[in-house]
């Protein structure tokens, strides 16, 4: 049985961020792929390399749907290794981002090979960084 370690939170800036058209039809809304590389700071030290599906709105200015992956490789205090992250959120002009993350069973390596947890990702509008806030076990 896992036992909870901690909630934390940590802050993210985008250090990079390529965006590229998937798909689009007409009348409908554009598919789009974004390659993200985050730096953490806090609780987490360490990047991320995050994969992103995007679906814009049709109407210009509406709010963008997003699911991702992403590959995190940190330290938190003396424990190192790397796990991977599910997103599930929507990007608003006015709002800004608001979303789930869930650490993936069986995706973690070194001291993180046991790690579970989930949380929320939160970012101000027009920022290129924001808050991961989790809650994390470890076996």
């Amino acid at each position: 049985m896992a036992s909870i370690v901690t909630a934390t939170s940590t802050r993210f800036q985008a250090k990079q961020w390529q965006e590229q058209a998937l798909q689009q039809q007409e009348g409908a809304g554009e598919l789009k792929r974004a390659s993200v590389v985050n730096a953490f700071e806090g609780s987490l030290q360490g990047e991320g390399w995050l994969e992103y599906q995007l679906l814009y709105p049709r109407e210009a200015g509406g709010d963008v749907r997003f699911i991702g992956y992403e590959r995190v490789v940190a330290s938190w205090g003396d424990k190192r290794g790397s796990f991977v992250l599910l997103h599930d959120g929507v990007y608003s002009a006015t709002a800004g981002v608001s979303g789930s993350l869930k650490i993936l069973p069986g995706s973690g390596s070194g001291d993180f090979q046991n790690l579970s947890g989930e949380g929320r990702i939160i970012s101000q509008p027009g920022a290129h960084g924001g808050e991961y806030l989790l809650t994390l076990w470890l076996d």
